[in-house]
């Protein structure tokens, strides 16, 4: 066998202790010139090396890049809310596979900008991460998550129900919809008198907002109390009504309202 056919099939040891078969062009370790060029059908042997997990965006409501993929990147470590130490809450089922839970802030001993830390919520499809989305209103620290799974043609959905400032609130409705969870503006509300409630008032599958308004006759601390409601019909959360709320111990009502509200929120 001549001294090149030798060197064809000669088996060295690289420096990394992996083995490549050396073939005909020349490589050069270190001061050594060997001939061989390194078999292409090696380079297949590696393993390849995976994407970025998608549906993890921060501050985001977009669903995963791909949607038939849920991702494992929902952990404390990149939720949007993790500069104010948050932690999630119990899983809610939505049908379908889906679920979703809200994740709650740390309560603030000094930040200097607590209104910043809104609602986070995270929606899981057979219990891997799908989504982060976060609210537009609301105290991240004192928010409450109503929700009814999907329906006949109605789907699932949910209420986020937070406190703003010193006495108000604020409700905000997410739809699931292909697979994401999307709201908008026309379906955001607030109130002057503290964390609202959600139910399905007129029990059309949908769920109602109801919260405390008040008259600032003459001012919020003497001003009188309302219950108002609204309902949710196309996209849009819209009040049907007030009714006085004589004291702060009577029961919210069962029902939308119907009767005038304070003209101080009616202009």
């Amino acid at each position: 066998m001549s001294k090149l056919a030798t060197a064809l099939t000669r088996v060295r040891r690289l420096r990394s202790g992996r083995h490549v078969l050396l073939l005909g062009s020349t490589l050069a370790l270190g001061s050594t010139l060997v001939l061989g060029l390194v078999l292409a059908g090696c380079a297949g042997s590696g393993r390849h090396s995976g994407s970025a997990s998608a549906g993890s965006s921060p501050g985001a409501s977009l669903p995963a890049a791909d949607p038939a993929a849920p991702s494992r990147g929902g952990s404390a470590l990149n939720a949007p809310c993790k500069q104010w130490s948050c932690a999630p809450d119990r899983v809610i089922e939505l049908g379908g596979g889906y679920s979703v839970r809200l994740w709650s802030s740390a309560t603030p001993t000094g930040t200097p900008t607590p209104d910043r830390s809104t609602p986070v919520l995270q929606l899981l499809q057979n219990g891997q991460h799908r989504q982060w989305w976060v609210g537009r209103s609301g105290f991240g620290w004192s928010a409450k998550l109503d929700c009814l799974p999907a329906r006949a043609a109605v789907p699932a959905q949910c209420a986020v129900l937070a406190e703003v400032g010193s006495h108000a609130g604020s409700a905000e409705l997410v739809l699931l919809r292909s697979g994401a969870l999307v709201g908008s503006p026309q379906a955001t509300v607030s109130f002057d008198g503290g964390r609202p409630m959600a139910a399905d008032l007129d029990h059309d599958g949908w769920l109602d907002v109801l919260g405390t308004e008040n008259d600032y006759q003459p001012n919020y601390a003497t001003g009188h109390n309302y219950w108002a409601t609204y309902r949710f019909t196309d996209g849009i959360l819209l009040r049907t009504g007030c009714v006085l709320r004589r004291t702060m111990t009577q029961p919210p009502p069962d029902q939308l309202l119907t009767g005038e509200c304070p003209a101080v929120f009616t202009s």
